[in-house]
């Protein structure tokens, strides 16, 4: 018998309490191992580090070079936050797989408010990763748009507003677009990355889609889209080949299509309808994590997990003030 399968059939002997016991005692060493380690200055980068006392029972750091304290959190979306990294990981798990705020806060037992304010530190973070700011589409890419309901969710209807509100689930009093519909540009690589944006309400002019779309698009790419002109603005940005899915000019329908970008939409509206409308000015934020969490949620967890949740040099994070006003889409 080998070591590692007399190390399982001696596991399979303990009871649940032992294993919780072993499980405790591997998390205090981790956390023992943690803070073992000396964090880089998050203002400098400096290594020379010392330890230097507690601040609201955290370890705190004084950095040599530039004379500035630090703790674990500084710079991170866990400043000034007095939740552990546990209910950061439970906040980033469910806002990835679209979970509810209430059932968020309920699990982890603290305020809607709370949770509310993690949440959004979490998608202004998504938003500042480098690979969703390098996504770049090649290959065959889809291109399209798709348009949801305006919404004043947290807002009172005042004369700004130049409608009444709306019941839950009810629908646009116009037919077909209107100014009550926000569009959402998106573009999907067929295998790849996939980036969704909102500028507008009405259907995306040509410089809007190329403010939206340059630098993300990679020589060489076919370019799928509908009968919009404007995509035929590609070019101006990148050397590739934009065709019309709608008249393809071969009888290869099977490969001329936007199957793969309205799957993308149907995504969206789906959990359009499961927050019950997303407020708009928020829908940019929003639009990150619909085009991160579509087909790699596991990894984008993993990632804010391990890049978020410790010190990166980022000012993820200013004030609660920044939660409710910074980045917002104003149409």
């Amino acid at each position: 018998m080998t070591t590692k399968e007399l190390l399982i059939s001696r596991l399979n002997l303990l009871s649940e309490e032992d294993i919780a016991s072993l499980l405790d005692a591997a998390t205090h060493m981790e956390e023992k191992n943690t803070l073992a380690v000396k964090p880089d200055c998050p203002y400098c980068g400096s290594h020379t580090v010392i330890r230097y006392g507690y601040k609201c029972r955290k370890q705190r750091f004084l950095c040599k070079s530039c004379a500035k304290t630090f703790v674990t959190t500084t710079h991170t979306i866990m400043a000034k936050s007095h939740f552990p990294a546990e209910a950061w990981r439970e906040v980033i798990n469910d806002t990835v797989h679209g979970n509810a705020i209430d059932y968020t806060a309920q699990r982890i037992g603290c305020s809607h408010q709370a949770v509310f304010n993690m949440r959004h530190k979490v998608l202004m973070a998504l938003q500042q990763l480098p690979e969703i700011n390098s996504v770049c589409l090649g290959e065959v890419s889809e291109f399209d748009e798709t348009f949801v309901l305006d919404c004043y969710k947290g807002k009172e209807i005042d004369s700004s507003i130049p409608r009444g509100p709306r019941r839950h689930g009810a629908k646009a009093k116009k037919r077909g677009i209107s100014n009550e519909y926000v569009c959402v540009c998106t573009g999907i690589q067929r295998k790849g990355d996939v980036m969704a944006a909102t500028v507008n309400r009405a259907k995306p002019s040509a410089k809007e889609l190329l403010g939206i779309f340059e630098g993300h698009i990679a020589d060489g790419t076919l370019a799928l889209c509908d009968g919009l002109r404007s995509y035929h603005a590609f070019p101006g940005i990148a050397d590739c080949i934009v065709r019309d899915c709608n008249d393809p000019g071969s009888d290869d329908r099977c490969f001329y299509n936007l199957n793969t970008v309205n799957g993308f939409h149907s995504f969206i509206k789906q959990r359009y309808v499961f927050y019950r409308g997303v407020a708009s000015k928020y829908i940019n934020r929003y639009n990150t994590l619909f085009s991160s969490a579509y087909r790699n949620a596991e990894g984008i967890i993993k990632r804010l997990i391990s890049t978020v949740l410790m010190v990166t040099g980022t000012d993820y994070y200013h004030s609660n003030r920044d939660v409710r006003e910074y980045g917002l889409l104003a149409i």
